[in-house]
């Protein structure tokens, strides 16, 4: 299996509820939040209704009232923490999320926020999904959540990434054709640069600008990356 279909069943295995958390680490550009999506949508879940998603930093307290509103969602009530690296720099995230993310003796995963004029304490319910393009695994406050999580390393080579943009060619964009969506696809197969999976909707955009000198274009972006 590549890291695609890895992911694929890790994430199957969270919303069967065969685990409670999941991080996922991998480098910007493989398709890990759009492979995250799609596959919950292949599974019937909707956004708002079974999970949320929080794409970058969220405050401590607006954390605590994110997963609060999960434990409001349909089954599996999952919370997508996408490009979360500044909220798990943040100390007191980490202290809400492992209270979230550990089940005590008594069965319970314990939220709790407490100051001099607020109090709220309730048990998660939910699972959380984690998508980082960088993990410190010398950190002992972040190995806590990763002791708690299904963890895994998403790495793609640049073969995988071009078998991945040749099988996009086949999804509409725009109002481009088939073929010319497969010519761009094959074009970049070809090129010895390295890419991302972000490198085909570039690469679409400059034919639909320059259809008769595309191929130039391409290979001056890539040369300048």
């Amino acid at each position: 299996m590549n890291s695609h279909q890895i992911l694929k069943r890790y994430l199957e295995a969270l919303t069967k509820g065969l685990s409670n958390n999941l991080m996922v680490v991998g480098k910007a550009g493989i398709g890990k939040t759009e492979l995250v999506l799609t596959t919950l949508q292949e599974l019937g879940l909707k956004e708002g209704q079974n999970y949320l998603y929080s794409p970058n930093f969220i405050t401590p307290k607006a954390l605590v009232r994110r997963l609060e509103e999960v434990n409001g969602l349909n089954d599996p009530k999952l919370l997508i923490m996408d490009d979360s690296e500044d909220t798990l720099r943040n100390l007191q995230s980490v202290g809400v999320l492992k209270g979230a993310m550990w089940q005590t003796p008594n069965g319970q995963r314990k939220v709790s926020w407490l100051t001099s004029r607020e109090k709220t304490e309730f048990n998660f319910i939910g699972k959380i999904i984690f998508l980082l393009n960088s993990f410190n695994k010398k950190n002992p406050l972040l190995s806590a959540l990763k002791d708690r999580s299904l963890y895994f390393e998403m790495k793609l080579s640049q073969n995988d990434i071009k078998e991945l943009i040749l099988a996009r060619a086949k999804q509409p964009y725009f109002n481009t054709s088939y073929e010319q969506r497969l010519k761009v696809a094959q074009f970049l197969a070809q090129q010895p640069n390295e890419m991302s999976l972000r490198t085909y909707p570039h690469a679409l955009n400059l034919m639909i600008l320059s259809p008769n000198s595309y191929q130039y274009l391409i290979v001056e972006m890539l040369n300048n990356k």
